[in-house]
């Protein structure tokens, strides 16, 4: 018992002798770790060769971080949360000790789930939690059980983890969603960052962006950081600045302000990126994780955030060997963007875990804003091989598109009353796939393309003339928009329909050929190839059966 006491109070002496406002001590095993970079979010300051850090810090940011190197983790808080940060509760005036732990893991190949916007929300009608428990997790279950037997498995939550505005009417908040996950038992660590849902409505004011993510800091940890697994370098970066004007906007129980936000980075998030990268071997790869797109096909000049900070990203990442890829959600669609200017950044969008905010027909497949199978995106990485991305569906797995008859689309939209009425209230921008002018047609809703892919179409081994289109998805207006036409006391209808980035058409000889579809990558090598007997049933209320 004296050594044990004997050694506490010689790492307590040697940390208050190197001062600074916060000081502490990363060890492993008992031992110290040299070399660990410890940050506020402004300074990053290196371990000694006892472990021992030391900051002079305004803790503005509210937490200590550490930067975990490759071959570590940081030991969980809870069993979901690695322990690499810590709050900071005291005044700037008083000193705080934060210490460290790591334990030793071989990540030589390791697995990503990448999952965006939850939307957590304990809403009874969406029913959503039920359906997280029981349709989600089973696959996340299914998925790590898989990809455990290859190295570690991370989880990383890109935002929108809950709904602010339902916050107050159903009692349900960050909070309440990280007890969900340590309830069920969530199968693996998880590293998260904020989205524009993430803030709490209810604070406006001055400062009100660092204010309002308080309690989901308090949750998962600082804005800004970065861990190194496996030789690579993840940076997490909140790129969402909320505004949240009071008395404007949409209003429920405890929200008052009207939820605005930017896509943006602080000056001050800038300037912790350029420290952490400069401290980066530049043989790393480097993987940014942010909620909103950096680049986006959809946005002014293929790009959400401010030019001028995407071309600081750009020379920041300019000395690395590698391309940098970049994760995001917000869009609830997938869109994996290039852009001439950045040609080393390159932008992969993930559609919404939650479907449409779980705004679906509770007893009906999950779908995504864009048609696709809800679901989530795996990443497999392994130390000198390429990175592999997949798509797995919540209901079958890997998959990557879907094929429409049109024949049989018409029949269904023809004898659908919702259909009649959409077609009453907008004649002239809602389209309607029973008109005689789509006979033959078979679409494809490649959810996965990726720029320069290509899809072709065969019928009979005759190539067919493929059209890519953004002609919107039957089964997603099925699923979510005609409910809300029927339902228009409580929902708003859409007047325009909407586009499906990554639609292919083709017109067919026949109502009863097969097709198939291939789909080749930039290279010229097939990437999937599927062939479809016809007719071909569409009932978007049930699962697929091939």
């Amino acid at each position: 018992m004296k050594r044990i006491l004997s050694s506490a109070l010689l790492v307590l002496c040697c940390a208050l002798a190197i001062g600074g406002n916060i000081r502490g001590r990363v060890v492993c095993d008992g031992r110290p770790v040299q070399g660990v970079a410890v940050s506020d979010g402004a300074a990053i300051v290196l371990t000694d060769s006892l472990g021992r850090y030391a900051l002079e810090s305004d803790k503005q940011d509210g937490s200590v971080f550490i930067n975990t190197p490759s071959g570590y983790i940081a030991r969980t808080i809870d069993g979901i949360r690695p322990g690499f940060w810590q709050p900071l509760y005291l005044g700037v005036e008083q000193d705080e000790i934060h210490d460290f732990v790591l334990e030793k893991q071989d990540q030589s190949c390791y697995t990503t789930i990448l999952l965006a916007d939850l939307h957590l929300s304990a809403d009874p009608e969406r029913d959503d939690l039920r359906r997280f428990k029981e349709i989600t997790m089973p696959a996340i279950r299914r998925e790590t059980d898989k990809a455990a037997a290859s190295g570690p498995v991370y989880s990383f939550n890109l935002g929108d983890f809950t709904h602010d505005i339902y916050w107050g009417e159903f009692n349900f908040n960050e909070s309440d969603g990280l007890r969900l996950l340590q309830d069920i038992d969530y199968p693996t660590p998880m590293y998260s960052l904020m989205g524009n849902h993430d803030h709490d409505p209810g604070i406006v004011g001055e400062d009100v962006d660092r204010r309002a993510g308080w309690r989901e800091r308090d949750c998962w940890g600082p804005g800004a950081y970065s861990v190194n697994i496996g030789g690579d370098h993840w940076v997490f970066l909140d790129n969402i600045v909320y505004i949240n004007v009071e008395g404007k906007g949409k209003k429920g129980p405890g929200v008052r302000g009207d939820r605005s936000y930017k896509s943006i980075l602080t000056e001050r998030q800038l300037a912790w990126l350029e420290k952490d990268l400069a401290l980066t071997c530049k043989d790393s790869r480097i993987f940014i994780c942010t909620h909103a797109p950096v680049l986006y096909t959809g946005g002014k000049n293929g790009l959400l955030m401010p030019r001028e900070q995407v071309e600081m990203i750009d020379k920041l990442c300019a000395p690395f060997k590698h391309d940098v890829t970049i994760f995001s959600g917000h869009i609830h669609r997938h869109d994996f963007c290039d852009h001439p200017d950045f040609p080393r950044l390159h932008q992969r969008s993930l559609p919404a875990t939650s479907g449409i905010m779980w705004t679906t027909p509770v007893s009906w497949p999950i779908y995504s804003n864009e048609g696709a199978d809800a679901g989530f995106w795996v990443g497999e990485f392994a130390a000198g091989q390429e990175p592999r991305y997949r798509m797995e569906t919540y209901l079958y797995g890997e998959k990557y598109f879907r094929l429409y008859d049109l024949n049989e689309v018409g029949k269904a939209y023809k004898k659908s009353e919702g259909i009649k009425k959409q077609q009453e209230m907008f004649p002239d921008t809602r389209l309607n796939y029973a008109a005689s002018k789509w006979r033959n047609y078979v679409f494809v809703n490649y959810w996965a393309w990726e720029p320069e892919d290509k899809v072709e179409i065969f019928e009979k081994g005759r190539s067919l003339k493929v059209e890519e289109t953004r002609y919107e998805d039957p089964a997603k207006n099925f699923a979510y928009e005609l409910p809300r036409v029927m339902n228009p006391y409580k929902h708003s209808s859409k007047k325009a329909k909407d586009n499906t980035f990554h639609m292919y058409a083709a017109r067919t000889s026949s109502a009863k050929t097969p097709v198939t579809v291939r789909i080749y990558s930039s290279d010229g090598s097939l990437k999937f190839e599927k062939t479809y007997s016809r007719p071909r049933p569409f009932d978007p209320s049930k699962p697929e059966t091939d």
